[in-house]
């Protein structure tokens, strides 16, 4: 009898979840129905601390999105076009994935301006699944890294300056599982002031972008050039998107930064502490066009000489 009842209990909690999750949603519809509230403020909601407990069972911010919301959004206006170009439509579920998206420092956060009485944050593991549902709007299959960098480091007693080593061992495990793999990124935020981290584009601020690379390992070659390659495709939408690149070594500083895994590997911060989510946004739209034109590219080049 107590093993019936508590059978009960656990079903009554799930209707109870599903009741308030389809609320949520109802409401939320309404007041984007209503233009009460906007996509941003949307995406800023569902990656509350308040919803933290679901989303394993909900798979994150793509389920919720996607179907608790139904809401469309904008896609990349394209910014480096080919004319009479042909566009081909894949199911991107079908492609084997080539991008890996992960967070070294995990816990690093954005500044939030919307809902804060609620205790809500955003950081770059959320801006990473962003990034991801951009990419994958362009075509390229893209893997978000769902493991914790601090679990993992308390696990194995060590201390957060072991960060690079536990991330390596992330990309080395996604690698095994996804041979596809070709592209690795790693996805900060800055801590400067928010006029070095922010600019204005037609009117709406972004969160602008830094490249960095480190020069402590031999072949850092083609990670400075794929950097710059990337940073003249972005000064080409605009020139103040992008703060730069930045080359590390010595004393002080990782000077590797995992690079060394492939020469596609690259560091980008997405803006600095005191971004929002909406700024943030605003800059992953170009982010993800860019990089898929640079893919695109590239795989031409690659047939070409095949």
């Amino acid at each position: 009898m107590k093993h019936f009842k508590s059978k009960r209990r656990k079903s009554n909690g799930i209707i109870y979840i599903g009741v308030f999750l389809i609320s949520v949603a109802f409401s939320c519809k309404y007041l984007y129905d209503h233009h009460l509230i906007n996509n941003d403020t949307l995406i800023s909601f569902l990656i509350s601390d308040n919803l933290g407990n679901y989303q394993n069972d909900l798979d994150d911010v793509d389920f919720l999105l996607k179907y608790a919301f139904n809401i469309e959004r904008e896609k990349v206006t394209p910014v480096m076009k080919e004319e009479n170009k042909e566009e081909v439509l894949e199911d991107v579920n079908s492609l084997e994935p080539i991008l890996y998206i992960y967070n070294t420092h995990q816990e690093e956060k954005y500044q939030s301006n919307l809902f804060e009485p609620y205790n809500i944050s955003s950081g770059v593991w959320v801006a990473s699944k962003m990034l991801k549902e951009y990419l994958e709007e362009e075509g390229i299959r893209t893997i978000v890294e769902e493991e914790n960098i601090a679990d993992a480091l308390h696990a194995l007693n060590l201390k957060y300056g072991s960060s690079y080593k536990i991330s390596r061992s992330f990309m080395e495990k996604a690698k095994e599982d996804n041979p596809s793999l070709k592209y690795y990124i790693d996805l900060h935020r800055d801590s400067s002031i928010y006029e070095k981290t922010t600019t204005t584009i037609d009117n709406e601020k972004y969160a602008r972008l830094l490249f960095v690379v480190g020069l402590d390992h031999d072949n850092y070659e083609p990670n400075l050039a794929l950097a710059k390659n990337l940073r003249a495709k972005i000064d080409a939408y605009n020139e103040t998107l992008c703060r730069g690149i930045m080359q590390k070594s010595g004393k002080g500083v990782n000077g590797i930064y995992n690079q060394d895994f492939s020469e596609y590997a690259m560091l980008i911060e997405v803006g600095g502490q005191y971004n929002n989510i909406s700024e943030v946004n605003n800059s992953l739209k170009v982010l993800a066009k860019i990089l898929a034109d640079y893919i695109r590219e590239e795989e031409n080049i690659e047939k070409e000489k095949s």
